[in-house]
């Protein structure tokens, strides 16, 4: 008899219509999971409950017409979009929960059928029959919640393979239990083939085609019990409660985040009898595709049976290497159907121009930089106030966005200086660049002080001394064991040196600095010395910093009194003005997330003018006002509705910690706050660099800038506001923070003068607003 062609016997296989039928389905299907999301006409993230159409005002579910094809659900999302949208989402689970399932059956039924009356084939046996005693929705519940239902799609994968690879594995296992004593296996073992060649040369091809077939039969059980948990509303990533009090005070209602079909069957099933089009778009899906791979299964085993189709001749490296891509494809898929990859899409949405517009109005020269205080500080104050209003931020419990408080503002005088003195009282070398104001110490001071050196380090006891003294121990907790009316250098590396034209930030009670009346006003200057300043003013004095430090290691005290005569120059003062932080906050829709805020947090102020230079800030820190400006702005365009409350914030000249001590928002001690703090991003490298206070939030960064092509690396420091500077004891940390900074390095002009907008690169600024707005909006709606 001639051997039939492929075509021929698929020729014959078309007069089989329930497979013809079932075929041509799981094809439609998968063309739907592959490409329905890109003809999605709507995006079925965004909740709109209230629309107005053709004039009228109508409140979701809206029924089919001419805008919405098959309708809208509770929430206002595109029954089409979603349906689309979650043929992909439920498809691919679907499809990688039963390939596993059946790679896990196949392996435990091969080796348990080739090996009967083992002790391996008693426990899998076992286990099997303990499981078939467990509902498989009840089972599948249970895994999903012990995974973690907020774990989105890698939960259900893990759930559905895990519940219903005993069947797999009880069809493999008889099946090698009626090849195991065929001819051709016999004849195989005569030749001296070991049980591991048997199995991958004849058995295991021999069973592709009925895993095959049962495939597509298997896909079918798996959609059911994804519809199943669907109907008792445990849905991809948890979902979420709302209050809606115009249906019934109190009336609270559960839905779902990520569209696929289960959740939308089972939040829409109850309007089976009032507006029976709902639920019916996510039933005929279910009903289509589940018909479907059970009529190309049944089809595919009867052409197989018939001799029509033999995959037998495959080899496993083959069979393999089609299952992993196969898998890969359906990664590739979940990755762009998640939230997280829908998101990508609206953040990409973020406006530049109008961020840029933001940063040229708070870089006008009448602005003065935004010093705090009456006149341009409370004039930036307004006009972000004005964008929140025009962002529909909520106001706080007193109608404004203001939060008033008693900043206090340093300004340098004098910047400082040290000169070594010959016998007749001139300088003999003068250090300018080698030492700087201590960012870590507010003093205030202004004038001249001279003295003898003084050599400290280790310091075990509070030191007597009137002296200025160098101290050795690059450790802040050491400025409490000498005098109060000395004048300290603390060491450092020449790359710590901090700027000198800036005051250090004021950390503590205004009223709490002393002054002393015998050095001209003199109240413990604090400044760094670099270590190249260090040696020489060591060498001076014939002491060797290396020395030093060998035995500052080994535990000595130090204590050298030189006769080196030194003079210091340092103007520094601070003084108390109003300041307002600016507040407004997205309020969330989840009644579950209630106490968990995210905070955007960014400065808006800046240094006075210096000697008729205007620091304008255009960088540090008008970019991250105005990323942050856009991102509320954003969020009204989409309708964007976060689950977590969002604040976003503006905080003056140590607003942030007032903020934290005072907070606007009513509190609980179980309350927990995500700061999400945003400084100088419009220009520098091209690289973002992040650093964070708790776990995840970093990486969870990372994936967002990713999305946009952008590269991170880690901040090697950042202080953040709600934590406390070491050796102050006025503001405490808070562990109810946790925290993100996001900043642009390599700025060599940030905070300086000419930090204008003229050196800012818009291309710069959007990558940093799309991955920070990705961010928040994937932050928000977990």
């Amino acid at each position: 008899m001639k051997p039939q062609t492929f075509w021929q016997r698929l020729a014959r296989a078309a007069r089989d219509r329930s497979f013809i039928i079932g075929a041509t389905l799981v094809v439609f299907f998968l063309l739907t999971a592959i490409l329905g999301p890109e003809a999605a006409p709507y995006n079925p993230y965004l909740r709109d409950r209230v629309q107005t159409i053709d004039g009228e005002l109508q409140r979701a579910p809206i029924p089919p017409g001419s805008l919405y094809p098959l309708g809208t659900d509770d929430q206002g999302r595109d029954m089409l979009s979603m349906l689309l949208h979650g043929a992909r989402q439920t498809l691919v689970i679907a499809f990688v929960a039963m390939t596993v399932r059946l790679l896990l059956g196949l392996l435990l039924g091969t080796l348990a059928g080739w090996w009967p009356g083992s002790l391996f084939d008693r426990v899998v046996t076992g286990l099997i029959e303990f499981l078939a005693a467990i509902p498989g929705l009840i089972l599948a519940i249970l895994l999903v919640l012990a995974v973690g239902i907020k774990r989105g799609q890698i939960s259900f994968i893990v759930a559905l393979s895990l519940v219903g690879w005993g069947e797999v594995t009880q069809t493999v296992r008889g099946y090698v239990l009626t090849i195991r004593n065929k001819l051709y296996i016999l004849a195989a073992r005569a030749l001296g083939l070991g049980s591991a060649q048997i199995l991958s040369r004849h058995v295991l091809p021999n069973l592709l085609s009925t895993l095959l077939a049962l495939a597509a039969l298997e896909m079918g059980g798996v959609l059911l019990l994804l519809g199943e948990l669907g109907f008792v509303h445990v849905f991809v990533g948890g979902g979420g409660i709302y209050t809606d009090d115009a249906v019934q005070m109190g009336h609270t209602v559960h839905y779902f985040d990520v569209p696929d079909w289960g959740a939308m069957l089972g939040t829409s099933w109850r309007y089976f009898r009032s507006l029976p089009w709902l639920p019916m778009a996510p039933a005929l899906a279910f009903f289509v595709t589940v018909l479907g791979f059970n009529l190309f299964g049944y089809g595919l085993q009867r052409f197989i049976e018939k001799g029509r189709f033999h995959p037998s001749g495959w080899s496993l490296i083959r069979f393999f290497a089609v299952i992993a891509l196969l898998l890969f494809g359906a990664r590739t898929l979940l990755a762009s159907t998640g939230i997280e990859a829908q998101y990508t899409d609206l953040a990409r949405q973020f406006d530049v121009q109008r961020a840029w517009n933001d940063i040229s109005y708070l870089t006008r020269p009448e602005l003065e930089g935004r010093p705090t205080g009456p006149g341009p500080g409370f004039q930036a104050a307004g006009y972000i106030a004005y964008q929140f209003e025009q962002a529909g931020l909520t106001t706080l419990t007193n109608g404004t966005y203001y939060q008033s408080h008693d900043a206090v503002c340093g300004r340098v005088t004098l910047e400082p200086s040290l000169e070594l003195l010959g016998q007749d009282g001139a300088a003999r070398l003068r250090l300018d660049q080698g030492i700087s104001f201590d960012p870590q110490r507010h003093f205030q001071a202004e004038g001249i002080r001279e003295g003898k050196l003084v050599i400290l380090g280790n310091p075990r006891s509070r030191t007597a001394i009137s002296e200025i003294a160098v101290l050795l121990d690059d450790d802040g907790r050491h400025y409490q064991t000498v005098s109060a009316n000395a004048t300290l250098l603390r060491l450092t590396p020449d790359h710590d040196l901090a700027r000198n034209d800036i005051a250090p930030t004021f950390d503590g009670i205004f009223g709490g600095l002393s002054f002393g009346s015998d050095y001209d006003n003199f109240s413990l200057a604090h400044l760094l010395i670099g270590e190249t300043a260090a040696r020489q003013l060591l060498a001076e004095a014939g002491l060797d910093l290396d020395e030093l430090r060998e035995a500052l290691e080994a535990g000595e005290r130090i204590d050298l009194e030189t006769d080196i005569p030194v003079r210091v120059e340092v103007g520094l003062e601070y003084e108390e003005l109003p300041g307002a932080n600016v507040i407004g906050y997205f309020p969330g829709a989840d009644r579950t997330t209630e106490g968990d805020r995210i905070v955007v947090a960014a400065d808006y102020t800046g240094p006075s003018p210096k000697d008729g230079a205007i620091y304008p800030g255009a960088d540090d820190n008008a970019s991250g006002v105005a990323v942050m400006l856009e991102i509320a702005r954003l969020w009204r365009d989409l309708g964007f509705e976060p689950k977590r409350t969002v604040v976003f914030a503006a905080f003056d000249e140590r607003g942030g910690n007032y903020f934290v001590n005072h907070s606007p928002f009513s509190i609980t001690p179980s309350d927990t706050w995500t700061t999400v703090f945003i400084q100088g991003v419009g220009a520098g490298e091209p690289r973002l660099a992040r650093q964070e206070i708790g776990s995840g939030l970093a990486l969870a960064f990372d994936q967002s800038a990713r999305r946009f092509g952008a590269h991170t690396e880690e901040l090697a420091e950042w202080h953040f506001f709600f934590t406390s500077e070491y050796g102050s004891g006025y503001v405490t940390s808070d562990e109810s923070y946790s925290g993100l900074a996001v900043t642009r390095p390599g700025d060599d002009l940030s905070g300086r003068p000419g930090d204008s907008l003229e050196h800012l690169d818009p291309a710069l600024l959007a990558e940093a607003g799309q991955a920070v707005a990705h961010y928040l909006m994937v932050l928000s709606s977990r």
